[in-house]
């Protein structure tokens, strides 16, 4: 059968029209689909870029802590550092090593001439060693107990840099040994130096220095560990120390876990190539302590990408042939349903982002539990550590007499749907606000959220609201008595001053009826006994009539209003002596020796009088009341620092001192180990948040059945000579 040109013309054109759609509606769904894909990669790129990032920065933060370990303890024994160090270890996953190495001196470690002598920012090699005194767990690579960081060339430029600095210092990477084989990690040092001691110059850094902080990482492990809790996605990233020479950035390599080689065994020393050698990648810059890594990212050929069309293309292409018509209004809705669904992904993904900093930055601790109280999910890791095979289930972060209550709430919550909650104090004197609030996913309740909150300060306050008050009633009452009896002894002064005036022309007169007329009785006594004795009755009547003025002047002072302004001019010297004579009757019942050496001049400060007075009258009553006798001795001493910006008040005791146990924890809030006495722990706590609102420091230094030192430096008033 033949057919005419004119005949085919039609199916040719609707032919060629057909195909043309087709072809066009291929490659505008490809380039949908290819940019997709690419912002999608981006996204995770980031997403990885950010977990290893992170997962580096917790690694870091697991040698400052090792620092604060031995800067809040002058002492810390082997035991002790393990079972902190294995601590970090379980919550950090990367560490190859926790080490504390120790400053030793050839001469007791009385360095201080030998360093001013010295430029280079470390001591000198001969009388100084820098050894390996503690580590975990125990390695078999070279770092072992007694090793000396010093003798080795590496570890001293290290060493003598964070000396130098002060600050947390990294070096560029080093070869580390593993069952895997050879890797590559890196090593953060952060000095530690002795408290309260100069820190302004590098002699002064090096003389306060007591060791370092020290942890080896492994870089692979690092990225494992971050890299784990994301979905196989088929992203592969580089990192590399900026900072280094071109010939030593290389630090460690990722591949893929969606890739069928990237479980074999491979030199973690070298940088394979890329996957896709031309493929769009993603870098990313960070400061590590005083060095800058990148992180480059790049997919895999099996990228895995969230569009569910990716076929899409192929369909079009294929069905597009028969179906012109079909196809073009397909094309039109197809676009049109990836970029809604691209902007509804978007969407979501901010909206889940941004509710995810809301939950993980909260400042109260979030989790949500199930029926039988296990832990689902928790904003802050807490210090016990979650088990799934806990009988405790999520109990078991609270103390051990709400956790009955607590299954109770929890079990009425989810059996009435009704929110409730619990307030109770915690095992660290700490008090907790414990809210249950039921989540309805279905008809039936069985997940509820669990929000803990931190009421100390508010609990604070309103014991010290309370506490105001009632001082506020007693200052009223005080006042009150202290103007009735202020009336009848300026009576009594007034009426003296006349009697001493009149007893000089009495005495006159008794004397010479006396000579005249012999002895007689005066009041039932003899006029010789009258003659001597009266004008000591006249006096001990005045001296007690001042001291009555006294004792009401200091009942005013103690009952003026506080206006709570920290900008005044205060004499701290001035203030010592108000707070010694409103305890002078503390004094004389308690106390033998209680002196106060005050090296003039003194300053002023800058803060609020009233407020220094009464972290005094604390102090120094805590000190008397901590006495075993009479005889023991309490001295208050008040100078400048040689500095000069400083005042240092000291108030020391001969008391029963601070037990262990017991002296990191009496300055929280309502902690007392004078309960039975009517203590309300807020004495110290209240006298410590004034000296940091009057941009001081308080220490307190104590030895058992030795005595207490308590020392509150106040810096200058800004002006003052």
């Amino acid at each position: 059968m033949r057919f005419s040109l004119k005949e085919l013309w039609f199916p040719s054109m609707l032919l060629i029209a057909g195909m043309a759609v087709t072809l066009s509606a291929f490659f505008t769904i490809k380039g949908e689909l290819d940019s997709h894909r690419q912002i999608e990669f981006s996204w995770e790129a980031h997403n990885r870029n950010n977990a290893l990032k992170k997962g580096i920065e917790d690694g870091l933060e697991s040698v400052k802590t090792i620092r604060d370990l031995f800067r809040s303890s002058e002492q810390v024994s082997q035991a002790e550092f393990g079972l902190f160090a294995k601590a970090l270890l379980a919550r950090y996953r990367g560490i190859h090593a926790l080490i504390w190495v120790s400053r030793e001196s050839s001469n007791d470690y009385e360095v201080a001439a030998s360093v001013a002598g010295q430029e280079s920012g470390m001591p000198d090699q001969q009388s100084e060693r820098f050894t390996l005194t503690y580590i975990e767990p125990l390695r078999q690579d070279g770092h072992q107990v007694g090793f000396d960081y010093g003798s080795d060339q590496l570890f001293h430029k290290l060493l003598e840099r964070a000396s130098r600095s002060g600050e947390l210092t990294v070096s560029g990477r080093i070869r580390l040994l593993q069952r895997e084989g050879p890797q590559f990690g890196i090593m953060a040092i952060q000095p530690v130096y002795a408290n309260d001691l100069p820190l302004a110059t590098d002699e002064q850094r090096v003389a306060a220095l007591r060791g370092f902080a020290v942890g080896l990482f492994r870089i692979p492990d690092i990225a494992t560990a971050a890299i784990s809790h994301l979905e196989p996605r088929g992203v592969e990233f580089l990192v590399l120390d900026e900072s280094a020479a071109p010939d030593q950035r290389f630090l460690d390599f990722y591949a893929s876990r969606l890739n069928p080689q990237s479980h074999t065994t491979f030199d973690y020393t070298e940088a394979p190539e890329w996957t896709l050698k031309d493929a769009a990648r993603v870098r990313q810059t960070f400061p590590v302590a005083d060095r800058i890594w990148s992180i480059t990212s790049s997919p895999t050929d099996n990228f895995l990408s969230a569009e569910g069309f990716a076929s899409g293309a192929n369909i079009t292409l294929i069905g597009g042939t028969a179906l012109t018509l079909t196809m073009a209004l397909f094309v039109f809705f197809a676009r049109a349903g990836i970029k809604a669904r691209m902007k509804i992904e978007q969407e979501l993904r901010k909206s889940e982002q941004k509710l995810r900093v809301l939950f993980n930055q909260s400042p109260d601790i979030i989790m949500t539990v199930d029926e039988a109280g296990n832990c689902l999910m928790i904003n802050h890791p807490l210090q016990k550590q979650y088990r799934e095979d806990n009988d405790q289930g999520s109990a078991v972060f609270l103390s051990q007499k709400v956790q009955e209550k607590y299954k109770e709430v929890l079990k009425t919550v989810l059996q009435t749907g009704a929110a409730s909650e619990i307030q109770f104090s915690g095992d660290d004197h700490f008090c907790w606000e414990l809210r249950i609030v039921p989540l309805r996913m279905t008809a039936d309740v069985a997940v509820a959220m669990v929000i803990m909150k931190d009421i100390t300060e508010k609990r604070m306050l309103e014991a010290n609201t309370i506490r105001n008050a009632r001082l506020a009633s007693l200052g009223v009452l005080a006042a009150s008595v202290a103007h009735e009896i202020n009336n009848p002894n300026n009576t009594i002064q007034f009426n003296i001053s006349i009697l001493l005036r009149s007893w000089k022309d009495i005495l006159g007169i008794l004397s010479a009826f006396q000579k005249e007329h012999g002895g007689f009785m005066v009041g039932g006594v003899p006029v010789e006994q009258a003659l001597t004795g009266t004008p000591r009755l006249l006096e001990s009547i005045e001296r007690s009539a001042r001291r009555i003025e006294t004792i009401v002047g200091n009942l005013k002072h103690l009952a003026r209003p506080d206006q709570g302004e920290l900008d005044h001019e205060v004499d701290i010297s001035e203030v010592l002596h108000t707070a010694l004579s409103i305890l002078q009757n503390q004094i004389r019942m308690l106390c033998d020796d209680c002196r106060l050496d005050i090296i003039e001049p003194l300053p002023a400060v800058r803060g609020n009088a009233q407020q220094l007075e009464q972290v005094f009258i604390n102090v120094i009553l805590n000190a008397l009341q901590s006495l075993p006798r009479r005889s023991a001795a309490v001295h208050i001493s008040a100078m400048r620092e040689e500095d000069g910006e400083f005042i240092r008040v000291t108030v020391s005791d001969q008391g029963s001192g601070i037990s262990e146990g017991d002296q990191s924890r009496v300055l929280e809030p309502f902690f007392t180990t004078k309960s039975e006495q009517g203590g309300t722990g807020l004495g110290l706590s209240i006298s410590y948040r004034i000296i940091q609102n009057h941009k001081g420091k308080m220490v307190l230094n104590s030895n058992p059945g030795m005595g207490t030192d308590v020392i509150m430096r106040l810096p200058v008033f800004v002006g003052a000579c």
